[in-house]
């Protein structure tokens, strides 16, 4: 599900295509359920605590998904074009190279690469800490709202197995009995309500398990202090290994914030420590080295 390419450009009207679908998608389930689902679940005298709670992680969803797309502090501001080894600060440092040893530099941006920044030609910008371009929101997932696109990718999983678990318990059986024979034995109208439970029970629960997959995706990629690109660009050259790796529960703090920072790893909150941090250089474990 990552567009790990960035070399590529789509027409600006093709970009917003996928994340219309998204929206819409997150649209009909969420009101299919309220409208359709939630009386009968109340009507069986499930408890409003458990559909409240349906609601609350809809709206951290939301929040993630918001929060992701307005987040533009990993893109760098490109520069006017000067010489090169004047504009050099400094403490630049990085640990990252080209193949002849030198300092990665931007030409497009006109801006010298600290580690694990790259270029996107979708975005036309360098971005810190680039993961991927994510085509399905349209936008660049980069160091100040990786968080955020992971907990996007968290509850939106989470709330559509916890919506198709509710509907399994109380009402799948009787309204896909019902559903059954409106499709052959009577007219069938999209909006009939037992087909609208139906089918927002089996899109949610296919769509929670195919999340679910892609987010531990990521988990293990953050446990291993890799970006998709990091990922990619390592299995074409092996003979790299990860020095940014400093074990797993450093890399996933990195992410997520330390355990003082826990309500952090829930909520659609800048982490203080990320952001004392900073992306411009990272921890390295000097045990891994480049293998010549």
């Amino acid at each position: 599900m990552d567009c790990c390419c960035c070399e590529c450009e789509a027409p600006d009207q093709v970009r917003y295509v996928a994340p219309t679908v998204v929206l819409g998608i997150i649209a009909y389930l969420y009101t299919s359920f309220s409208y359709y689902a939630q009386p009968q679940l109340l009507i069986r005298h499930v408890p409003w605590v458990q559909i409240g709670l349906f609601h609350a992680m809809t709206v951290l969803l939301c929040a993630s998904l918001t929060q992701c797309l307005l987040s533009n502090e990993s893109f760098v501001k490109r520069k006017k074009k000067g010489n090169l080894e004047l504009d050099k600060p400094d403490e630049f440092d990085a640990v990252e190279t080209k193949a002849d040893g030198r300092k990665r530099f931007c030409r497009r941006c006109n801006v010298w690469k600290v580690d694990r920044m790259h270029h996107c030609s979708s975005c036309r910008r360098c971005v810190l800490k680039m993961d991927h371009h994510c085509v399905y929101i349209n936008k660049c997932i980069g160091y100040y709202n990786y968080k955020f696109f992971l907990q996007f990718l968290g509850w939106a999983a989470a709330t559509c197995l916890y919506m198709a678990y509710l509907i399994s318990k109380s009402l799948l059986v009787d309204h896909l009995d019902r559903a059954v024979n409106i499709f052959f034995y009577s007219k069938l109208r999209f909006w009939t309500p037992s087909i609208q439970i139906v089918l927002v029970f089996f899109f949610g629960a296919c769509l929670g398990l195919a999340l679910t997959a892609f987010y531990a995706l990521h988990l293990y990629l953050a446990a291993q202090n890799n970006t998709t690109l990091e990922y990619c660009e390592k299995r074409r050259e092996p003979e790299y290994v990860n020095f940014f790796d400093v074990g797993v529960v450093h890399n996933l703090q990195q992410v997520f914030g330390t355990y003082q920072e826990w309500p952090y790893w829930f909520i659609p909150v800048q982490t203080p420590s990320a952001m004392r941090r900073g992306a411009i250089s990272f921890e390295v474990n000097e045990k891994f080295i480049k293998i010549e």
